[in-house]
């Protein structure tokens, strides 16, 4: 018992005041998980700010947490996660492994039910249309949302960049000052029978580390440390004692120099803003990923991170081979060349005039593959409302069975094919939406065809409209042969019912002359004299057949309104026969209406033609693309490499010094200058043995020629696929108009072959049949609906594959723009050539940081010039002041190696 009171009665005389026992306590506990999460997040962000000093791959407002309204979201404490299902056999062994125990708090944190956010589908409606049935309206913008906020593949990239920062937070830290504490405390007791007696003794040492590593290479340690010691035996003593002891190395040859010391701080900075330039550059292929299906870049790679640490902890500087090589696993030291030169264009099709040019991906693919349903559906409806005027025929006896079976075969045909269009298209949404957007397959959506809505040639009212009419035939073929006064009547109002919605297509079909008037100009640009005439010729001709509908129009309703007005003297059969033919000849005006409408669309849409020279192209390019200055970054990371490995081959010549300061007495604080040591050393190792060095340093001249030949190729790929894209650009501009002219001719074929079908048959002579159609009168019907609707969609595609080719170029020359929420600003290519012109972008090559030759001004005179010998690759280096080749280079030159070696 007195004993422990004289224990707690020294420990509150040497603890001066409470601050160090909070400090002690403090040093226990440590920061809670969330504050080590938060302080990783403010280091990280702000190297990204540090980073983003550059408009062009500038990241604002960069963060990795996700919206809370994404699929993806975790609405738990990202510290204490609950724990998710396991399997159930799996599970066993962390409760009982072997017959012991597992840990118990498993389960602490809760179990965790489902893993994706449970709230995300009744969120949908905060950022995108949903309509009334629950479907999620997609549009191009909405996709682009959605992808935003539930790709994992973009989130991935944002956890990379994040990654990169916390390796450069890392490198930094192991060249800045860092602080060590620690206490140990220790209670020793021997028996009364051990030699010397009974002794209890208690034994705390409280020890303070600093140390620094320079850019130099030196590195410096500062410790302090005291200690008491109380005897609890005999006379009961006590004594303190206090050292303060440092400890200098500073290496002179091997190992020296900011070369070596500040390469993995180098790399891990210089890697960050690849990365961040990378971040921008993969945001443009992501919008091209969901607009068209092409990526077309490399994904963010994160340079550190080896052996399952933060920063280059396994960094050797051996390039692509060795440990913690850094080129063959994160593509920096041995190239980053990830992500290609860009794509060459959209592959191409077959059909009518050459074909079309292939299938777009992305959403704007899913308009196609729609449009291209509409276009057989259109078809397959203008086969069903002739079917039953071919049949008449044929009960009438003017046609054969042979070719009436012909059409109901082709119609089943069509059928089977757009059943499985349909099926196709529901496939590639589901694909869209998992692995495009990151949602489920079974999330209900509803395609908004806007984007595409220029290629319904055919408006789907005027469609509408002429299957009513066929409907509205087949009523009056239901009707007594005498219909009654209110039969008759209710027929004539549903006649003046079509006749209204004939004036509506009518007024719709003005207002695409009228855009197809404003788009003139632009179509005859890159028109030659003679294609401008005969394109005046066509258009003087489609005048001249709308003007005649306003007439058209008049004569159709002062005939239905005589149908209507005939006394009741006229027979009832005259007044339905009349109604009849009237009937046949609204369905004629409403077809021919239809071609005018599709001939008025088809001649409005244009494409924004590129004039552009190969060569300057490819000048624009290598300013503004951001895998291009990488790909530069990462010969020159190669480069450095040859002077990192020739430094281990110099001798080890190293100066060290060390002392402490020791106190007097039993006072911890009473240092005296007598009580202490100071030593200093040099150390020499002469290089004996560098095989290793040698080799390594043998392989870094290797990796530089082999990074410097793959940025050669890299430039030769890139010019090879703008060449290649300007040409596909101008094969596509030059393919529209082919294909545009064959679907006018398809358009005239198909309303000819009609017009053949629908005219009336002379009557025949008594005694004789009547005049029967020609025997290919089905086949030219059937020829001309297969070659309109194949023309349409090669036109539509070669349309969208110049669309997506436009779309591409932009964004391998490195003049994509986007907005704030990630769409593409399509603004004219001229506009974009000079606004990167006026930016004033340097010149190739750019000059390398004074520092880099820092050292060859700290070595001796004599060394220098001992390193005079032939240029060679291990020598040169390029000049800060021009892009002349220097040689001799007293950076790159190792020591001459011992005659040992």
């Amino acid at each position: 018992m007195l004993h422990s009171f004289r224990l707690l009665s020294n420990i509150r005389r040497w603890l001066p005041n409470s601050s160090l026992a909070l400090a002690i306590a403090t040093g226990v506990a440590g920061c809670s998980l969330r504050e080590y999460r938060q302080s990783a997040d403010q280091d990280a962000y702000q190297v990204v700010a540090q980073k983003s000093n550059d408009p062009r791959w500038a990241q604002t407002d960069f963060d990795i947490e996700m919206d809370p309204r994404s699929r993806y979201f975790d609405p738990y404490d990202p510290d204490r996660p609950p724990i998710p299902n396991d399997d159930p056999a799996s599970h066993e062994y962390m409760h009982c492994v072997n017959g012991m125990k597992g840990w118990p708090c498993w389960h602490c944190n809760g179990n965790r039910p489902e893993l994706e956010n449970p709230q995300w589908r009744t969120m949908l409606a905060d950022y995108t249309e949903v309509d009334e049935s629950g479907q999620v309206v997609l549009s191009l913008d909405s996709a682009l949302r959605l992808a935003y906020m539930h790709s994992p593949d973009y989130q991935q990239q944002l956890e990379t960049v994040y990654l990169s920062a916390l390796d450069v937070t890392t490198e930094r830290f192991r060249l800045d000052t860092q602080f060590y504490g620690g206490n140990d405390t220790t209670y020793s007791h021997l028996g009364r029978l051990r030699p010397g007696g009974e002794t209890n003794t208690l034994n705390t040492t409280t020890d303070f580390q600093m140390t620094r590593r320079f850019a130099t290479a030196g590195e410096l340690l500062v410790g302090f440390a005291n200690s008491f010691v109380w005897q609890f035996a005999g006379p009961d003593t006590n004594s303190a004692f206090s050292i303060l002891n440092f400890n200098l190395v500073q290496p002179l040859l091997r190992g020296a120099g900011r070369d070596r010391a500040l390469e993995t701080l180098t790399r891990a900075e210089r890697g960050m803003l690849a990365n961040l330039r990378q971040l921008e550059r993969y945001r443009r292929g992501f919008y091209t990923r969901v607009a068209i299906g092409n990526l077309g870049v490399g994904q963010v790679s994160r340079l550190g991170g080896f052996q399952g640490g933060t920063g280059l902890t396994g960094f050797s500087g051996t390039g692509l081979g060795g440990l913690g090589g850094v080129g063959a696993a994160t593509g920096f030291g041995g190239g980053f060349f990830g992500g290609g030169a860009g794509g060459t264009g959209a592959g191409g099709g077959t059909g009518l005039a050459g074909g079309g040019a292939g299938q777009v991906g992305g959403y704007i693919g899913l308009l196609q593959n729609l449009q291209e349903i509409r276009n057989t559906q259109y078809s397959l409806d203008l086969q069903l409302r002739t079917l039953a005027l071919l049949e008449a025929n044929l009960d009438a006896g003017t046609i054969d069975l042979t070719q009436v079976d012909q059409f109901r075969q082709n119609i089943e045909t069509l059928r089977a094919q757009l059943l499985q269009a349909r099926t196709g298209l529901d496939g590639s949404l589901d694909s869209f939406k998992t692995d495009t957007l990151g949602l489920p397959p079974d999330l209900a959506i509803k395609l908004q065809d806007e984007f595409i809505r220029p290629f319904q040639l055919i408006a789907p009212e005027i469609t509408e409209l002429q299957d009513q009419i066929a409907v509205y035939q087949d009523s009056l073929g239901l009707l007594p042969v005498a219909p009654s006064v209110n039969e008759f009547q209710g027929v004539i109002t549903r006649a003046n019912d079509l006749l209204a919605d004939y004036q509506t297509m009518f007024d719709q079909t003005d207002a695409d002359l009228r855009r197809l008037s404003d788009e003139l100009d632009k179509r005859k640009e890159a028109m030659l004299p003679v294609e401008q005439k005969l394109f005046d010729r066509d258009l003087d001709q489609l005048a001249a057949d709308y003007q005649k509908r306003p007439e058209i129009m008049d004569r159709l309703r002062a005939e239905l309104d005589t149908i209507r007005d005939l006394s009741s003297n006229t027979p009832a059969t005259e007044r339905l026969r009349r109604l009849v033919r009237w009937t046949r000849q609204l369905s004629d005006e409403t077809q021919s209406l239809s071609l005018i409408q599709a001939r008025a669309r088809l001649e409005a849409i244009t494409v924004e033609p590129i004039d552009l020279e190969s060569s300057r192209a490819m000048e624009i390019a290598r300013q503004n693309r951001m895998d291009y200055m990488n790909n530069r970054a990462s010969l020159v990371d190669s480069y450095r490499l040859i002077a990192f490995n020739a430094d281990q081959l110099q001798s080890v010549l190293n100066v060290r010094l060390n002392g402490d300061l020791r106190t007097v007495g039993d006072n911890p604080v009473e240092f005296r200058g007598p009580n202490g040591t100071l030593t200093a050393s040099l150390e020499f190792d002469a290089p004996l043995t560098r095989l290793l060095e040698r080799n390594n340093y043998r392989q870094a001249l290797i990796d530089y020629q082999q990074s410097r030949r793959r940025l050669i190729q890299f430039d030769d790929t890139l010019n090879q696929s703008i060449r290649q894209q300007l040409r596909n650009l101008n094969q596509l501009a030059t393919n529209l108009e082919i294909q545009r002219r064959a679907v006018i001719i398809s358009i005239r074929r198909v309303d000819f072959t009609r017009a053949e079908l629908n005219r009336p048959a002379a009557a025949a002579d008594p005694g004789t049949t009547a005049s029967a159609f020609g025997p290919t009168a089905v086949q030219n019907l059937l020829s001309a609906l297969s070659d309109l609707s194949n023309a349409q969609n090669n036109f539509m595609s070669v349309w969208l594959n110049y669309y997506a080719g436009r779309m591409q170029l932009v964004r391998d020359l490195g003049l994509m723009q986007l907005d704030e929420q990630g769409n593409w600003l399509d603004l004219p290519l001229d506009q974009l050539v000079a606004e990167a012109e006026a930016a004033g972008c340097l010149e190739l090559p750019p000059a390398l940081p004074d520092e880099y030759w820092t050292l060859a001004d700290q070595l001796p005179t004599e060394e220098a010039a001992a390193t005079t010998s032939e240029p060679s690759a291990a020598n040169t280096a390029i000049s800060p002041e021009s892009s002349v080749i220097q040689t001799n280079s007293p950076l790159l030159v190792p020591p001459e190696p011992s005659p040992s070696e």
